[in-house]
């Protein structure tokens, strides 16, 4: 099978890159990227000859639909913003595809394209890492073992083991702690305050507790609907540190965070575009550890029930990255190659907990040393007073 990555030289894209190298069954990787450059530095990175860098700007429709010919399935680790270009010339091109979320906002306009993606006959999974991605499927796992649902959280933490800035795309983390979180409650959608619902939350071992935030989070779009039974309470919060919250407090009282176009002398200039262009690159080899919790409460056989799922990942020492880029990566890869392989038999715009079969994914993770643990706590009978 032949996979085409989609903005393969990045962070998260040249994980999904590397494990798909390493798959048996793939006989290609197409590292795509509008740095050719850097597309061959991750082709060689992948220490596989499957890996072919290829030159493509994704804002060129014609050129990504082209490019596409022979792919069996495609990956997308492109920012969030250029979903809707990678979507577009998918479905024309009549591939299976895969990304890594859209941070609710961009997921609720890509949704919109199922009927498109349905008639042209193609899958799509949205959001097929680690949040967006693992932890919904994991979610609606826990979700579907219960007779009714009344409430879902998911938590993600990460403790740096190394002074970093960030370590994954400052368009996203722009984008998260500036609109402000979105959590499903009481049966209805809420917008938030950034930085609102601070708690400090308990993580596996090593982690350990963590100050978390509400998050503004790509699954909120669509596990209200795909969990159902009566669910009244969904929510995402994420790790925060102080110094998160400062820096992005002193870009906001600076202007800098504006979307709108100032007058500079003859050039018009979008303060958050240049300063998206100012940014270093996020750090893709920073020493961490990182980690799920997702807990699912509700009733079944008339007890209240609550399921829970973790799992912790180190940095990846055979290949040199964060945890968090191991652990968003490579569901990428596995999806991917469901997608190539036509295991994903259903049309349209799907989230990754509707499209992906959770035992396969989970035993796809385990073999690449993502071990998940569910837990089962019985709390107490619904009629017992």
């Amino acid at each position: 099978m032949k996979v085409f990555v989609v903005g393969g030289a990045g962070a998260m894209g040249m994980v999904t890159v590397r494990d798909l190298a390493e798959s048996p069954e793939v006989s290609e990787v197409t590292v795509a990227d509008a740095n050719l450059e850097q597309a061959e530095k991750i082709a060689r990175w992948s220490g596989s000859a499957k890996a072919v860098p290829y030159e493509v700007d994704v804002c060129d429709h014609e050129a990504l639909v082209n490019a596409l010919g022979e792919a069996d399935a495609v990956a997308s680790a492109t920012p969030y913003h250029l979903n809707l270009q990678v979507m577009d010339a998918a479905i024309e091109a009549r591939k299976p595809l895969t990304d890594l979320g859209g941070v609710y906002y961009m997921t609720l306009r890509q949704l919109k394209l199922n009927d498109e993606a349905r008639n042209g006959g193609v899958p799509i999974v949205l959001g097929s890492g680690l949040a967006p991605g693992i932890a919904d499927v994991m979610a609606k796992y826990g979700a579907d073992k219960l007779d009714s649902v009344q409430e879902v959280h998911i938590h993600y933490g990460e403790r740096n083991l190394e002074p970093v800035l960030y370590k994954w795309s400052f368009r996203t983390v722009l984008e998260e702690y500036t609109k402000g979180a979105v959590i499903y409650s009481r049966g209805k959608f809420r917008r938030l305050k950034p930085f609102s619902g601070k708690e400090k939350f308990m993580f596996p071992h090593p982690i350990g507790e963590l100050p978390c935030c509400f998050a503004l989070y790509s699954g909120l779009a669509t596990l209200p609907q795909t969990v159902g039974k009566g669910v009244e309470t969904l929510d995402c919060a994420m790790s925060i540190t102080e110094e998160d919250e400062r820096r992005i407090h002193v870009l906001k009282e600076l202007g800098l965070t504006r979307k709108r176009s100032l007058q500079v002398a003859s050039v018009h200039v979008s303060p958050r575009e240049l300063l998206l262009r100012c940014v270093p690159p996020p750090r893709v080899d920073v020493r961490d550890v990182a980690g799920i919790v997702v807990e699912v409460a509700g009733e079944k056989n008339g007890v209240k029930t609550e399921y829970s799922y973790s799992l912790v990942q180190k940095y990846h020492e055979e290949y040199g990255v964060s945890a968090l880029a191991y652990l968003t990566g490579v569901p990428m890869s596995i999806v991917a190659q469901m997608l190539a392989r036509g295991e994903i038999s259903e049309r349209g715009v799907l989230p990754a907990e509707s499209g992906v079969n959770p035992a396969h994914l989970f035993e796809e993770l385990a073999k690449r040393g993502i071990a998940i643990v569910e837990k089962c706590q019985t709390l107490r009978r619904v009629d017992q007073t």
